[in-house]
């Protein structure tokens, strides 16, 4: 399934794209996201855990960068994790650029290319955009209030890391549901 978010901060692109190459400083502002381990300069082995309504679902893996590209500011990630108690899978390749948006900050568009086993198949494409939709939006603001504790000149890593964000993440079912119904009215009407 393919997932298609954007996100928009107010910093310059120049200055963004090595924040989010280095995922250990920018992972706690993932919602349920955690490293455990750096194995070696692009691979990671971690945690995430996200709650959706009553099902919560937790996929221990690795994340790896596949590619960087900081003149056409394209990063390429690539995620793989399995459910402890083997309850399902999950993988996803990551594909963000960022652009800049006409203000001085940037626009990053993302492309998530995921495939889920499991619990969590049984939810369909527009549960699972807006899922994601509701998590980039945290990481978003985490991301904003991180750049606003730290001086955006220091190197990746050398500063203190930013405030983690909440291990878990809920996002509740009902208000998923309205948000899935009020898109698809929006789109019979036209607007």
């Amino acid at each position: 399934m393919l997932l298609q978010n954007t996100l928009k901060l107010p910093i310059a692109p120049d200055l963004l794209m090595p924040l989010l190459e280095d995922l250990e400083r920018i992972a706690p502002c993932l919602p349920g996201a955690s490293i455990q381990e750096r194995t070696d300069e692009r691979t990671y082995k971690g945690r995430v855990t996200v709650k959706v309504g009553p099902v919560t679902v937790k996929y221990d893996g690795v994340m790896s960068v596949l590619e960087v590209d900081r003149a056409a500011r394209r990063l390429v990630m690539r995620g793989e994790g399995r459910d402890p108690q083997g309850a399902g899978t999950a993988s996803a390749t990551i594909t963000m650029t960022v652009s800049e948006d006409g203000e001085g900050g940037s626009l990053g568009t993302i492309e998530s290319d995921v495939a889920i086993t499991g619990r969590v198949a049984q939810f369909g494409r527009g549960l699972m955009q807006d899922v994601a939709d509701r998590l980039l939006s945290q990481f978003a603001t985490c991301l904003e209030q991180t750049l606003a504790q730290e001086p955006l000149h220091e190197a990746p890593g050398s500063s203190a890391p930013p405030q983690p964000a909440p291990k878990e993440s809920s996002v509740g079912a009902l208000s998923l549901l309205l948000g899935v119904l009020w898109r698809r009215v929006r789109r019979m009407f036209g607007g």
